[in-house]
């Protein structure tokens, strides 16, 4: 498994991958923005880092991560795994390459995340991955901080 950049040969296969049950592609996934949301918006928010997701030839995911413009603290503020590669440990594995990623670039101590109360699943991954509820609230969003 890499991360990869998003370029003018992938981009499409990036954004054609979704979280939605019914494999249809819309602005709002279930419990995510869409890729392609994501990924104009990192041309406007230049803090953002953004990387597909691949594994054995195949693009499986997508994260966006960085400090926001606004903020103070390391954020990974997109992150998917295509509905048809979930489930077999593969959203683990990512976060590991995206969390040294972001040590790499950024030298950080902690990294946040926010998801959906009702992502069971993400949450799964996160607290098992070692990230932890801050008890907070962000955006109508749990906030997880990894230390």
């Amino acid at each position: 498994m890499r991360l990869v950049d998003v370029t003018r040969e992938n981009w499409l296969r990036v954004v054609l991958l979704t979280t939605n049950k019914d494999n249809r592609h819309t602005l709002d996934e279930e419990f995510v923005a869409s890729n392609a949301y994501s990924i104009v918006e990192s041309f406007f928010e230049e803090s953002w880092t953004i990387k597909a997701i691949e594994h054995e030839g195949n693009m499986i995911g997508f994260a966006m991560y960085g400090i926001p413009e606004n903020g103070s603290f390391h954020e990974i503020r997109r992150f998917m795994i295509d509905r048809r590669f979930q489930g077999h440990g593969y959203g683990k594995l990512a976060l590991a390459l995206i969390v040294e990623d972001m040590q790499e670039q950024f030298g950080c101590e902690e990294i946040y995340l926010s998801t959906d109360p009702l992502n069971t699943k993400g949450k799964y991954v996160y607290e098992s991955f070692g990230f932890v509820s801050t008890g907070q609230m962000l955006d109508d969003e749990e906030l997880y901080v990894l230390r």
